[in-house]
C-alpha cells in the first residue's frame, strides 16, 4: 500500500520537516499553510516557507485566513481523503472536522514533552524557564491544543547554550525521522497507532511570545536574562537600551564556575557593563553575577562582537544599559 498524507505547517522548520517527508518518498496530497504576510522593513507580501517548497514540488496548496471557519477551505482539504494528516507548526486552530477525517488520525509534532507547555511557544518556554532535559512529542490531534492521546516521545538534556533555533533543527531532526518510522510502519502494517492519554494534572501551559518578552532587565539573575537571550534568538530577539537607542542582544555567555573570579570594576550596579582581558564584554546582574555579552546589534547598523561595541560607543565611567 502506498500512503499518501495531507500536510500543515507553516514556517521554516516546519518546511524541513516537509522535506524530509518528501525525501522519504511518502506522497503529499496537499499542504495546509498560513497567508501570504508582509514581512521586513519593506513589508513585501511573503508565502510561508512551506508554500515555496509546495509550490516548488508541485503540491496543491491550501490558505485560510482562519481555517475553522472557512467551508471552503475545509471542503478542500476533505476532498482529498487522505488517510493520516501531518501537523507541524500550522500556527493556526484545525477543526475537528478536519482532523477527525482520515482513517488513520491527524498527528502533531510539538515540541515539549506534553502534557508540560501545551500551546504556541513550548520550545522558547522551556529555554527561559532554564529547563535542562526537554524533547518532542508525537500526538492525535484533539479538540483542547495539545491535549491528545501521545503515540510516541524522545528527550535529551539541553545545554546552556541551546537556542530556541538551534533547539528547533533538533527537535525538526529527531522528531521528523521518528514521524517517518511510524508513517512507514503504516503504510506497511495499515494499523492505526496506539495513544496513551496524556495526564491532564500535569499540563501546564505557555503563552505566544510578543514583542514584550524582548526588553531585558537587568535586575534579574545573570541566568534568567542569558535564558532570556537564548529563547528569544533567533527570533525576535532580546533587547535593551543605551544612550536612549535600541541594541539588539544577539548571543550571550555565562562565565565558567571553575575560571578565576573576574575582577568587577567599583561603582558597578545592575545593567554596567566592562571590558575583560579587552576582548571580553561583561554585564552586572541583579544577583550580583556577571552575564558576558558576546554579540549585539546597535540600532542602525551590523551585528557586532561586545568588545567592538564598547570601543567604538567609547563607553564613560558609570554609563550601563537600561
Amino acid at each position: 500500500m502506498k500512503l499518501s498524507i495531507g500536510y500543515f505547517g507553516s514556517p521554516e522548520h516546519s518546511k524541513d520537516l516537509l522535506k524530509m517527508i518528501l525525501d522519504a518518498d511518502i506522497q503529499v496530497d496537499f499542504v495546509v499553510t498560513n497567508v501570504d504576510k508582509p514581512v521586513g522593513r519593506k513589508q513585501i507580501i511573503t508565502p510561508t516557507p512551506v508554500k515555496k517548497l509546495a509550490e516548488e514540488q508541485g503540491i496543491p496548496v491550501i490558505q485560510s485566513v482562519r481555517l475553522r471557519n472557512d467551508d471552503e477551505a475545509q471542503k478542500q482539504i476533505l476532498s482529498y481523503r487522505s488517510p493520516v494528516h501531518v501537523v507541524y507548526a500550522y500556527g493556526s486552530i484545525v477543526p475537528d472536522l478536519v482532523f477527525l477525517d482520515p482513517k488513520w488520525g491527524s498527528i502533531n509534532l510539538h515540541g515539549s514533552l506534553l502534557p508540560k507547555y501545551r500551546g504556541a511557544s513550548p520550545v522558547q518556554s522551556a529555554l527561559l524557564n532554564g529547563e535542562e532535559v526537554t524533547g518532542f512529542t508525537i500526538q492525535y490531534l484533539a479538540k483542547e491544543v495539545d491535549s491528545g492521546d501521545i503515540i510516541s516521545q524522545k528527550s535529551w538534556n539541553l545545554s546552556v547554550e541551546e537556542t530556541t533555533g538551534t533547539l528547533l533543527q533538533t527537535i525538526t531532526r529527531l522528531g521528523g525521522e521518528e514521524i517517518i518510522r511510524l508513517l512507514k510502519t503504516l503504510e506497511t502494517t495499515g494499523e492505526r497507532f496506539s495513544g496513551t492519554p496524556q495526564n491532564v494534572s500535569l499540563a501546564t501551559h505557555c503563552q505566544k511570545i510578543t514583542a514584550g518578552h524582548r526588553p531585558v532587565v537587568w535586575t534579574k539573575s545573570a541566568k534568567e536574562i542569558h535564558n532570556q537571550i537564548r529563547a528569544l534568538h533567533p527570533d525576535p530577539l532580546a533587547t535593551t537600551e543605551f544612550r536612549g537607542k535600541k541594541l539588539i542582544l544577539i548571543s550571550s555567555f555565562l562565565p565558567e564556575p571553575t575560571t578565576e573570579p573576574i575582577p568587577v570594576p567599583e561603582g558597578t550596579k545592575p545593567g554596567s557593563f566592562f571590558l575583560y582581558q579587552k576582548k571580553r564584554l561583561f554585564c552586572l546582574c541583579g544577583d550580583g553575577n556577571l552575564l558576558g555579552i558576546d554579540t549585539l546589534q546597535p540600532e542602525g547598523k551590523k551585528p557586532m562582537k561586545g568588545f567592538e561595541f564598547f570601543n567604538g560607543a567609547r563607553v564613560l565611567a558609570g554609563e550601563s544599559f537600561t
